[in-house]
């Protein structure tokens, strides 16, 4: 498959085989969308990012997504503060205190209530409008330790970023009824990100999890990880198939049942296929986006790049 640098994409035909569909707006040049489902990446899947001296980590991740012919995007949170030390997966407050997360915590929450952070997402949103590219949503973890004050700046800066729709990353469900204020005043949704923890019930893993967050707000969605939920032993067909019109987009990845790893697409027990040609057949307006975990061994662009085809090759078969 011949990929294209935006550049080239004006002038270039592409042939229906190579992208079956290949949208182009007044606002983005390379918006992917394969028989009606629109396609994309989270970030976080070319992650690590090579590094360069002196140069934005942001414009090293826009070139990766130029290259992949990527237009639809969620953004992860890395690229936003200082970084927390000593957390929990996703920044949530880890099990046990440590100096390390209580110093580095309080710095990313000054940050945030600081006029430097609006700054930084106003530039974000330019630099993905300039390079043409669709930010979708960002990936925002309300840890449990979240002030009000630094909630309501989270949702001043993802005004600033101009999306409507962000995924919930580690956010857990007892944040539910903090969030239903926020969401009413600042009309941006959060999408529920799941995991297989089904166990737990203060994690989004459950079915009874998630409609226990879904009766909270009418506002309220939810970002299906179809790989997490079924290592959690659900059905993501079934889930798909009777709460469609309250998910935003569902992430893409393969894993085992019982919690199993993650694993090369096509070798786990994930519905990929049924999935993603259940949302082209209804055509529902639901985004799939790659959240790469399995790293492989041929380097985050090149894995992506076979993920992104394995979709394709799912909706055109």
């Amino acid at each position: 498959m011949t990929i294209y640098s935006r550049r080239e994409f004006g002038t270039a035909a592409l042939s229906a085989l190579a992208l079956p569909m290949l949208t182009v707006s007044p606002l983005r040049a390379i918006e992917l969308a394969v028989r009606g489902v629109k396609l994309g990446i989270t970030t976080a899947s070319l992650n690590p990012l090579p590094q360069v001296t002196a140069k934005d980590p942001l414009d090293i991740l826009i070139e990766g997504l130029v290259q992949l012919a990527v237009g639809n995007v969620e953004l992860s949170g890395g690229f936003f503060g200082p970084p927390v030390r000593g957390a929990a997966v996703g920044g949530q407050v880890p099990k046990e205190p440590n100096p390390e997360y209580t110093k580095t915590r309080e710095e990313l929450r000054q940050w945030r209530l600081s006029q430097a952070s609006f700054d930084r997402f106003r530039d974000v949103r330019k630099k993905f409008d300039d390079a043409k590219i669709n930010l979708y949503s960002m990936s925002n973890t309300m840890a449990d330790d979240v002030t009000d004050a630094e909630l309501d700046a989270m949702f001043r800066q993802m005004q600033a970023l101009k999306v409507s729709v962000f995924q919930t990353n580690q956010t857990r469900v007892s944040m539910g009824p903090r969030l239903v204020p926020f969401v009413d005043k600042y009309k941006i949704r959060p999408a529920f990100h799941t995991h297989a923890e089904v166990e737990d019930p203060n994690e989004i893993a459950s079915v009874e999890s998630m409609q226990k967050l879904l009766n909270m707000s009418r506002e309220f969605r939810i970002c299906l990880d179809i790989g997490h939920f079924t290592a959690g032993n659900n059905d993501a067909v079934a889930y798909l198939r009777e709460h469609h019109d309250r998910i935003t987009h569902i992430h893409v990845k393969d894993r085992k049942r019982n919690k199993g790893p993650n694993v090369e697409w096509g070798t786990g027990d994930t519905p990929i296929k049924e999935c993603l040609t259940m949302i082209r057949d209804n055509k529902w307006p639901i985004y799939a986006f790659i959240e790469r975990e399995f790293m492989g061994t041929r380097g985050p662009v090149e894995e992506t790049r076979r993920d992104l085809d394995y979709m394709k090759e799912a909706l055109t078969a």
